[in-house]
């Protein structure tokens, strides 16, 4: 059947991405920029088997929900995708998303599992602790800012939206910015160009401590002389004074993995620092850390609360980063191992530990697949924090081979939890809690936290 134009009531919102979704003549409809409660008029822009897509030609009545963005960017950066919803529509929908997807990929029951309220995010703005902002250019010269979003027809690039400002992140991007695009305009310097390869400029990597409000700034390049760092350097001191730390990192790959090369230190502070739970973390260029801080330290006290652990417990953190979990564990139990394959993770931690006086937390270097015989024992409480790819097989099958009688599971990426929980049940373990955090606010992304026990 064809569709050109048609009215459609939304019904509800697929995430990750905040499509708004509608059903008519047994076909799904999904819009960008609607949301649920709306009746719209919409044109229909594509047209598969089952599915289509639509935009938005008129709002003929708005949902009770919908609510004016605040940030002139909406719609076009990637960056939020929610702000048109009321915050309580929007933690109503990331609840209801992660259900489904554990019933949908995780054959799971989800009326027999402890489904805990989300938490919602200290802040609905401003919360998160970094900002990843592409180089790109237009007609005046060089600019930053993020990629075209889902709900724009990205070419194979992927489009730099110039931003002013981010609320998602800080208001000192308005200060930082400018001096630093001033100088590298002034210089002519171009941003990278993934087709050809030329041009040095790559990205605009921004950190900030929540708790000390100290900025590192890291520009990511590819190789090539970068003149006159101390001009930048004296133009940011004074145009925003909250940068410690300015370092450079160079990235010779295709994409933007943020994997880099080298890392050189070019002024200021090599670190800055963050404090939850009443411990320190030192913040470098490659830290990995939870992105929103105000939540970290509940979601952290969950995990704890989650495993219970006793005094002569050994945990197990797989996939630790610079360890922030494992540390608070390591204050109500025996004996605390971290395993991290990336090497800047493990020395990071190792630090971490040391600068808190914390003597049972050891850090092993390796990759999860293969650090079995390396383990010191079997422990009897294992936590899980993967990146948004999950647990491949063969740590799966580890998991299986050291029977930890609980597993605490993090994770940013309901579809692999999803997955993982099922993979876990062939293993002879059963979901029994599962409490959700509304880490991104504005975004169709979360964070859960879930027990699973033999």
């Amino acid at each position: 059947m064809k569709f050109t134009e048609l009215s459609l009531e939304i019904v509800d919102m697929a995430l990750p991405d905040g499509y708004g979704v509608g059903r008519k003549d047994g076909f799904v409809f999904f819009v960008p920029g609607a949301v649920p409660g709306d009746r719209l008029k919409i044109k229909v822009t594509g047209q598969k088997k089952r599915f289509s897509y639509g935009e938005i030609f008129e709002i003929e009545e708005p949902s009770p929900d919908r609510r004016q963005p605040p940030c002139p960017y909406f719609g076009l950066c990637g960056g939020c995708t929610l702000q048109h919803m009321s915050y309580r529509k929007q933690l109503e929908v990331k609840e209801r998303h992660l259900v489904q997807t554990l019933a949908r990929i995780g054959h799971m029951d989800t009326a027999s599992i402890a489904m805990l309220p989300i938490v919602p995010s200290p802040q609905h703005y401003f919360s998160r602790n970094k900002v990843e902002m592409a180089f790109g250019k237009d007609e005046y010269g060089l600019i930053a800012g993020l990629r075209e979003g889902a709900w724009q027809k990205m070419d194979y690039e992927g489009k730099v939206i110039s931003l002013g400002k981010c609320l998602a992140f800080s208001d000192c991007v308005e200060k930082i910015l400018p001096p630093i695009l001033d100088f590298f305009n002034g210089h002519r310097f171009l941003s990278y160009d993934q087709a050809t390869k030329k041009g040095l400029l790559r990205r605009l990597v921004l950190k900030e401590s929540k708790t000390t409000d100290e900025v590192m700034v890291i520009l990511e390049t590819s190789r090539g002389i970068l003149p006159n760092m101390q001009d930048l350097w004296r133009m940011l001191s004074n145009k925003a004074p909250e940068v410690v730390s300015l370092w450079r990192a160079i990235n010779t790959r295709r994409s933007d993995a943020g994997l880099y090369e080298k890392k050189e230190h070019l002024f200021g502070k090599r670190f800055i620092e963050e404090s939850l739970g009443g411990l320190t973390f030192r913040i470098y260029p490659q830290s990995f850390f939870q992105p929103n801080s105000r939540i970290a330290e509940t979601l952290y006290q969950a995990a704890m609360e989650l495993g219970q652990p006793g005094p002569q417990d050994r945990v197990l953190g797989l996939y630790c980063g610079m360890g922030p979990i494992e540390m608070m564990f390591s204050r109500r139990t025996n004996k605390v191992t971290g395993v991290d394959s990336n090497p800047d993770n493990i020395a990071n931690a190792r630090e971490n530990a040391r600068i808190n006086g914390i003597e049972n937390c050891i850090f092993i270097e390796g990759m999860v697949e293969r650090v079995g015989s390396r383990l010191p024992a079997k422990p009897e409480i294992l936590v899980i924090d993967p990146p948004r790819g999950g647990i491949s097989n063969k740590g799966c099958d580890l998991i299986a081979r050291i029977e930890p009688g609980k597993i605490v599971y993090v994770s940013c990426n309901p579809s692999t939890l999803a997955r993982d929980l099922n993979n876990l049940t062939k293993y002879g373990y059963v979901l029994r809690k599962v409490v959700p955090f509304d880490a991104f606010p504005q975004t169709g992304h979360l964070e859960t936290v879930a027990l699973v026990e033999r």
